[in-house]
């Protein structure tokens, strides 16, 4: 496979693509039936998209009046760029893609909730002989660009005090790339999130080099390098405000579901993820689950959720991944919430 070296900042104005709209959620009708029976949701196999896949495969959604379409994506940054060009009516997404956007004033989508908290799950996977980051000087290392994973990278790098342009070679790569790409000697060491986390450090060889509770902002904050967030499109917001409403009350419900019986969700999510039990199990033991009754906390008045993405804006100016620290909480609607 080729490998290339891009610019991350190139990934993330690209997704200001879409026309900007303003205007706010609407209403729901006395009915509350909702107005369109099918939304199109924007996913993956990261866990913060357990929440989707059981209330479809479980039928909460359906008891809602509601089907959902889950459309795949490798990388949040595509995710959000289909949302806000119309083709995703909601989504979860790694914050910083959605903090990019922001910091270009795309206003064309609202952040209404964040479904969970977890560490341990992504982090920097090593062949043997690099035994510390330092180690990684003249390797060849990879992450998906514009991603949590590639953040992680840039920060651990700097704590070891090695720069990404000088020091070694920082190579795009996709995460279902990598497990190819490492055992055929292409790169020495990758970034990268569950599953594809789990099957490297499984693949012979292979070995954690470092998590993301090393992050900065998680030592200091207790905030990973790209916290899921859920959004959803204005103009969709608007215009449907009963099938966002029908939406949520099945999305939270399979929280719940996830938070009360992990075991008979593990059975449907080894299908998206492909994991066997035991390390799904594994997985769903390193989250803590947000349900609905505690959203508004996180995410009014600024909640703390909200003044930790304003905190992960901040860091990303700093390190030079966006001109400007947008202000996080002119994004945020508690509307569409329990």
């Amino acid at each position: 496979m080729q490998l290339k070296k891009v610019n991350i900042s190139t990934l993330l104005l690209a997704l200001t693509m879409a026309v900007m709209l303003t205007l706010a959620p609407g209403t729901a009708s006395a009915d509350n039936k909702p107005e369109k029976v099918t939304v199109i949701y924007g996913g993956s196999s990261w866990l913060g998209h357990y929440p989707a896949w059981v209330g479809m495969e479980k039928g909460l959604f359906k008891k809602h009046g509601l089907g959902v379409l889950f459309q795949n994506f490798y990388a949040s940054s595509g995710r959000m760029g289909s949302l806000i060009a119309g083709d995703l009516d909601v989504a979860s997404t790694g914050s910083i893609s959605a903090i990019a956007l922001m910091a270009v004033g795309n206003k064309s989508f609202f952040a209404f909730g964040t479904q969970d908290s977890y560490a341990t799950v992504e982090g920097i996977i090593a062949r043997d002989g690099i035994n510390s980051l330092k180690d990684l000087k003249g390797k060849k290392l990879a992450a998906p660009f514009a991603s949590s994973a590639h953040v992680l990278v840039l920060d651990l790098l700097q704590q070891a005090g090695l720069d990404p342009e000088k020091d070694l070679t920082l190579l795009n790569l996709k995460v279902n790339e990598m497990p190819a790409a490492m055992s055929s000697g292409e790169i020495d060491a990758c970034a990268a999130w569950t599953p594809h986390f789990n099957k490297l450090l499984n693949m012979k060889g292979n070995h954690l080099l470092a998590n993301d509770t090393e992050f900065s902002l998680y030592k200091k904050y207790k905030l990973g390098p790209g916290p899921d967030l859920l959004v959803v499109r204005k103009d969709f917001a608007q215009k449907y405000p009963n099938t966002c409403n029908a939406f949520v009350k099945g999305y939270f419900e399979a929280i719940d579901m996830l938070i009360n019986k992990p075991e008979e969700c593990a059975q449907v999510l080894v299908k998206l993820t492909n994991l066997n039990m035991e390390d799904q199990m594994t997985v769903l033991k390193d989250i803590e689950w947000i349900p609905g009754s505690k959203q508004k906390a996180l995410m009014s008045d600024p909640g703390d959720f909200v003044k930790g993405m304003q905190k992960l804006g901040d860091f990303l100016t700093r390190h030079g991944q966006i001109d400007q620290s947008p202000m996080v909480k002119d994004w945020v609607t508690t509307d569409m919430l329990p």
